[in-house]
């Protein structure tokens, strides 16, 4: 089966049941562990949000 056809397949699925797939098909996404850089990046994200804190939704000019 072709990537064409399984996207054609995917594409007659119903919105409603698109989580349910979703769902399914991560189960086979291997997990792999992450990379020291990405470990890096989420440390100081963190250790900025404690620091700094969080940007409320409502201030945030969207514009």
């Amino acid at each position: 089966m072709s990537k064409e056809m399984l996207h054609g397949l995917i594409e007659m699925i119903p919105d409603d049941d698109i989580e349910i797939l979703y769902r399914v098909l991560v189960k086979f996404v291997p997990e792999v562990p992450p990379e020291p850089d990405e470990i890096q990046a989420l440390e100081e994200g963190r250790r900025d949000r404690e620091e700094n804190g969080t940007i409320p939704h409502e201030e945030i000019n969207w514009d």
